[in-house]
């Protein structure tokens, strides 16, 4: 008898004992715990209209300086590109 028989054989009651497991309720929380939880929580210094745009300013900044090097590396590239090519056309024109 080959193995996958076998387990194929026990999945069925494997299965039903997982769900068994995942069905009781091992944990009990308190009734005050979402409250308690978010009295523990820092909260921010600064009022939320004065982060704000600080982070746009940086998320703006980023994507410029995301997009200046894909340009940049762009132009570089085709540079490259130019040169192979001008390249092949001078040693094929020299013969």
């Amino acid at each position: 008898m080959n193995s996958r028989s076998h387990d194929n054989a026990n999945a069925p009651n494997h299965r039903d004992a997982l769900d068994e497991l995942l069905a009781r309720d091992w944990l009990q929380t308190p009734p005050d715990f979402t409250q308690r939880v978010m009295q523990r929580l820092p909260w921010q210094a600064e009022p939320a209209g004065l982060a704000r745009p600080r982070r746009a300013f940086w998320q703006r900044l980023r994507w410029l300086l995301a997009a200046a090097g894909l340009l940049g590396s762009g132009v570089l590239g085709l540079s490259q590109l130019a040169g192979f090519v001008f390249g092949l056309w001078l040693a094929s024109s020299a013969v």
